[in-house]
């Protein structure tokens, strides 16, 4: 659940970064605010249906395509290290998918 929140983190980072960063072109400030929105949407998705953590990987591949060739550096970066970030987060299981063990599934728990 921590990655799942920690992946609607970097969607609002996005959202932000054009305000914090001050972007000085209208293209960049659209991009990151797009890509941001649908990062966050597919976040909450992600909670609701544990599968739909893996298409958070398109957008991640793509922040980190464009990115590359941004042409304001402060976007750039921006893109480049929030697309690392989900493309790590998108493959990190939720608290659902890893079972805990109960005390009766311990092993060095006796049994009656």
């Amino acid at each position: 659940m921590i990655a799942r929140w920690t992946s609607f983190a970097v969607g609002l980072a996005l959202l932000l970064a054009p305000l914090v960063l001050g972007y000085g072109e209208v293209g960049p400030i659209l991009h990151d605010v797009a890509v941001g929105l649908l990062v966050c949407i597919g976040t909450v998705a992600a909670i609701e249906w544990p599968p739909a953590r893996y298409a958070l990987a398109a957008p991640a591949a793509w922040l980190v395509w464009t990115g590359r060739g941004a042409t304001e550096p402060a976007a750039g970066v921006a893109e480049m290290t929030a697309g690392a970030a989900l493309l790590v987060l998108a493959f990190v299981p939720g608290a659902r998918a890893v079972p805990r063990l109960g005390r009766e599934d311990r092993p060095d728990h006796a049994r009656a």
